[in-house]
């Protein structure tokens, strides 16, 4: 069982990465990808413009193009962060339809101006912060998927 310690460690890893992985991306080595790897164990897919691997097929995603794919963690605790630009519109109000059909509950809803806002949902498997945010380009969503059990 991992400790809660090393939980935030990986946790604080994770969100370091997805803050600047993508201007690393160039031609050389991703030295990101190497501190996260020791953060969480060296179990960790850094980057790609796609779903991860083994995201849990039950989370619903929005529609669009992904901008940015990570999983980290073993087994159960694996999780998953993905970024998708979602268009011209606002997905929010889709988003919160596609959980509720899926069975997920909204545990806090945060709206933002323009369409922009974060809702965390669960269900007995999945926690879920769906954070919407509104770029030059239009929309992007960014799910954060953690098993319920962590």
């Amino acid at each position: 069982m991992i400790s809660p310690k090393r939980r935030l460690s990986a946790f604080i890893a994770l969100v370091l990465a997805l803050g600047i992985t993508p201007a690393l991306s160039g031609c050389f080595g991703n030295p990101i990808e190497n501190l996260v790897e020791q953060a969480t164990g060296g179990q960790v897919d850094l980057g790609g413009q796609e779903i991860p691997e083994g995201f849990p097929s039950e989370v619903p995603v929005v529609s669009g193009d992904v901008v940015f794919g990570i999983s980290a963690g073993d087994g159960e605790s694996r999780g998953y962060n993905v970024t998708i630009s979602a268009g011209a519109e606002s997905p929010l109000d889709g988003i919160e339809t596609q959980f509720a059909d899926s069975g997920f509950e909204s545990q806090v809803q945060a709206s933002g101006a323009e369409g922009a806002g974060t809702v965390i949902f669960s269900d007995d498997s999945w926690n879920v912060v769906v954070v919407v945010a509104k770029t030059d380009d239009g929309y992007t969503a960014n799910y954060t998927v953690t098993p319920a059990g962590n």
